[in-house]
């Protein structure tokens, strides 16, 4: 008989176990972990004391470990500025060949309850015209200057940004076979083809599907806490978090490839590339 870890669904989509990870997990465990998180996308644990090798080993049970050169171990929001701003709608890596796979947050010093993530599942029915108008379509992504987190980047003609891509409208979940919306707030600057008023006007209206507040899960952080999520199943975003408090998260990146720097010129600047009718 196999062994299950004891835990509950979450609403709208997510589980939550009861269970100390410092301890080890035999097989059986391990492979309930990692079908929860493959099936739901989200796993939260509450009262956790996580070293970051511990937290490396739970993550290294769904892919491999990425570290990325030049960034620490934690994220927090002392010093406010980029790391305290809101952040709109993503994916991390999004606009990149290799997305990261997953991303696991622990809680190690936060005023409890003062600040949240907010989470929301890229798989959504969407009404036929608007799948139509998406299907086959590909578009460019951006990583936003860190001046401009908070906002919807289509409603910007010529956004600046830090890196580019061009990618699909929809992608393959390869961790469960799912179709996943892969147009997002933050890095969605424009679909492909098409007038920039018409695509704005059309992403505007899948953005009012796929942030709908009935389909967002919010986590308020305690210490102790830890999530585990699929990054490609999953979109996340954030408040403020200039008067939260404390907040220390240790965080744990599960990919096969950093924010490659030749990413920047797979799409060249807006002014030297043809990106479909642009009224004046």
């Amino acid at each position: 008989m196999a062994v299950t870890l004891p835990f509950r669904h979450l609403e709208p989509f997510g589980v939550e176990i009861d269970f100390d990870l410092s301890q080890p997990l035999g097989p059986s465990l391990a492979y309930h972990f990692r079908e929860l998180w493959r099936e739901h996308g989200l796993v939260l644990v509450r009262g956790q004391r996580l070293t970051m090798e511990r937290q490396r080993e739970l993550c290294a049970l769904l892919g491999p470990i990425l570290v990325r050169e030049g960034e620490g171990e934690t994220m927090t929001n002392a010093g406010g500025g980029p790391s305290a701003s809101p952040l709109a709608w993503h994916s991390d890596a999004a606009y990149t060949d290799h997305p990261f796979d997953a991303i696991a947050l622990h809680a190690l010093d936060v005023v409890d309850d003062a600040s949240s993530t907010r989470f929301v599942r890229a798989e959504v029915a969407l009404p036929a015209n608007l799948r139509e108008a998406l299907e086959g379509r590909e578009q460019e992504m951006i990583s936003p200057h860190y001046t401009q987190l908070a906002g919807r980047t289509c409603d910007q003609r010529e956004p600046d940004a830090m890196k580019r891509g061009v990618r699909p409208t929809v992608l393959e979940n390869p961790h469960n076979g799912r179709e996943c919306l892969w147009v997002s707030e933050l890095q969605t600057a424009r679909v492909l083809d098409m007038a920039w008023e018409e695509s704005r006007d059309l992403l505007h209206a899948v953005f009012d599907r796929l942030y709908a507040p009935e389909r967002v899960f919010e986590h308020k952080w305690r210490t102790g806490d830890v999530i585990f999520w699929d990054n490609i199943a999953l979109q996340h975003a954030r408040g403020n978090l200039e008067s939260v408090g404390t907040r220390v998260l240790q965080r744990v990146i599960v990919g096969v490839e950093g924010v490659a720097p030749h990413v920047a010129s797979q799409v060249e600047p807006s002014s030297q590339r043809r990106l479909g009718s642009v009224s004046t």
